[in-house]
């Protein structure tokens, strides 16, 4: 907690809405917020100081600082984690917040104003109502640095489009790459590249399945 939040209290966590449900392939675990930096950030970091990448620690450092804040700041109650690859943890984590639409605001509006001018869709891949946009940020420090790479994906999903209700859930699965990785040598090879490729795209995978439980769509 912040001095400033010591002073004035932290904000109160928005409600949370109806149960959901959702299916996350084989090995994925899913962990409360608390424990979410230290599972996935400090795991990363000694990833990369083993890898001799010390020029990446600093970076990764500072995003974990960011995600800290984000965690607090969006109410993050609980996120799913990959399983290890050969033992290592995979970079990529898929976080859960509550999110609130405005009274005065329709759903579309809401979301555009969380999205900050990226291009915000209605997926066709699930039946569930819900709202997708991405955004990539890098991290690099100079012209000729290696940069590690945030690459999001943000679903909202609304408890029913049309009803009052303003409550819904803010899913962000974010994978994290350094861009400096080589190309592959053959096509069934798993480089970093295509490992982060995969990552993203088992994010859309997870989402399709979204379901509320006692609610209808």
């Amino acid at each position: 907690m912040t001095l400033r939040e010591e002073l004035i209290g932290r904000p109160a966590a928005p409600p949370r809405p109806a149960p959901y449900r959702l299916l996350a392939p084989a090995g994925w675990s899913r962990v409360p917020a608390e424990v979410l930096s230290d599972v996935f950030g400090e795991a990363a970091v000694e990833r990369l100081k083993e890898a001799g990448r010390p020029d990446l620690v600093l970076q990764m450092r500072g995003m974990l600082s960011q995600l800290r804040r984000s965690l607090r700041s969006t109410h993050v109650f609980e996120a799913y984690l990959p399983p290890t690859l050969d033992g290592d943890p995979q970079p990529a984590v898929l976080t859960v917040a509550p999110f609130v639409r405005p009274s005065d605001v329709s759903w579309a509006d809401a979301v555009g104003r969380a999205a900050r001018g990226a291009e915000v869709v209605q997926p066709d891949f699930t039946a569930t109502s819900m709202w997708r946009w991405a955004n990539d940020h890098s991290e690099r420090r100079g012209t000729d640095e290696p940069a590690i790479r945030t690459r999001a994906q943000h679903y909202v999903v609304p408890v029913g489009v049309d009803a009052p209700e303003r409550r819904g859930l803010h899913f962000v699965h974010t994978v994290l790459a350094a861009d400096d990785t080589q190309p592959a040598l053959s096509d069934d090879a798993l480089t970093p590249t295509r490992l982060t490729e995969l990552l993203l795209e088992t994010g859309d995978v997870i989402l399709s399945t979204f379901r509320w439980v006692g609610v209808e769509d």
